[in-house]
């Protein structure tokens, strides 16, 4: 027998479908049934009132890292009752540890969790090392394998521009995104040489940490780069990649008043931001909506528009008749909302996106229900928050 499922009442936002007003939706067997006003309930048909509630497709995050044999890695599940029905992993893994990645986490997990290859064979194993110190790390050969071999979760390739080799390693990165026709994602930063980087990327390539303010970045003396406005024309994804460390109130407001707004909303969710500065989808989000954008808008990217750099526009971000039944139920909460960037940096929101529950493949997961399983922090962990504080 079919199980049905009727949300009532919800005001439903999905930029997919152009969708913003109370609609019903029928959920059928874990699928998207339909939408409409009064829908009709089938005989049995199981019905939830969302009267004050909005609804939209499930979130994506495009930046996180949920491999837990790195420093960084943390349970991608815990992302379920916050919203989040599909995560990326943002290069936790290389060629070497992707295969076992995959078998012990990408596919034992409630949660969707696809993957960008780090072209740094270990992927980022640590906080205080980097993973490309050592050109030899950088292995484009094997990383064009592991893609072709796993097409159906490896989405593109990661390069982080933050330290040894790394610039030396941007063209290898670039060389392996091109022979497997996927993104490039590029974290930027301290001595990144961004201009340069975004002369080279190509559209749809995902420039990350967008408003990260600890220099080298699309800002130059208050004013954009060039180069910044050339590749937006130019199809380069802007994304956000919060974290605990690449997120500036005074660098995202000034892109703001130039009109420059991110194209990707996501958390860069790890073991080091998640306590604090990140904590989940929703927290990004808020902030997003205190510096001006609308709902819409941010649903928009939160969702349809990470789900088209992934080309799975037609799969996952939208609430078309069809696809699997990925939603996100919340509500705007009025109040005072203490908001930290990465700079310790506090704001204080009016209104904040409250987690009511999500749906993934139709089963519902509701908010704060997933227990919290970090791994405990140990000596060498508190030197990342010390060089935050000495950074900011």
């Amino acid at each position: 027998m079919a199980d049905d499922l009727i949300l009532r009442n919800a005001h439903v936002i999905d930029p997919s479908q152009d969708i913003n007003r109370i609609v019903d939706i029928h959920v059928r067997n874990g699928t998207i049934a339909g939408l409409g006003e009064s829908l009709p309930a089938p005989a049995g048909a199981r019905e939830k009132d969302l009267s004050g509630c909005f609804l939209s497709p499930g979130l994506i995050d495009l930046h996180g890292h949920w491999y837990e044999g790195s420093s960084f890695g943390i349970n991608p599940d815990l992302c379920l009752q916050h919203g989040a029905t599909t995560v990326v992993d943002a290069g936790t893994t290389g060629f070497v540890n992707f295969p076992e990645f995959r078998a012990t986490r990408m596919a034992k997990t409630r949660i969707e969790v696809l993957a960008f290859v780090n072209v740094a064979a270990l992927g980022i194993p640590t906080a205080w090392m980097g993973e490309l110190e050592d050109l030899r790390f950088a292995r484009p050969k094997e990383t064009i394998e592991i893609i072709e071999e796993n097409s159906d979760v490896a989405v593109g390739v990661k390069v982080r521009m933050r330290s040894g080799h790394s610039h030396a390693a941007f063209g290898l990165a670039l060389e392996a995104a091109e022979a497997t026709h996927v993104p490039l994602m590029v974290h930027i930063g301290p001595t990144a040489q961004t201009a340069d980087i975004l002369r080279r990327l190509r559209p749809g390539d995902v420039l990350t940490h967008c408003f990260e303010g600890r220099g080298d970045g699309i800002l130059d003396g208050g004013n954009l780069l060039p180069e910044a406005l050339q590749a937006r024309k130019e199809g380069v994804v802007f994304d956000v990649g919060h974290g605990c460390g690449s997120f500036s109130w005074a660098t995202a407001r000034k892109a703001f008043e130039l009109f420059f707004y991110p194209d990707t909303i996501s958390t860069d969710l790890h073991r080091y931001s998640v306590e604090r500065w990140a904590f989940d989808m929703p927290t990004i989000m808020t902030k997003f909506l205190h510096l001006g954008m609308s709902l819409e808008e941010i649903i928009l990217k939160s969702t349809w528009m990470p789900a088209k750099v992934l080309k799975r526009e037609h799969q996952i971000g939208t609430l078309k008749a069809g696809t699997v039944a990925d939603l996100f139920v919340f509500s705007l909460e009025e109040g005072e909302f203490p908001l930290e960037d990465t700079h310790m940096k506090i704001e204080t929101a009016s209104r904040r996106i409250k987690p009511r529950f999500t749906l993934k493949a139709g089963e519902i997961t509701e908010a704060e229900h997933i227990p919290n399983l970090l791994r405990k922090l140990r000596g060498p962990d508190y030197d990342v928050f010390k060089f935050l504080h000495e950074t900011a």
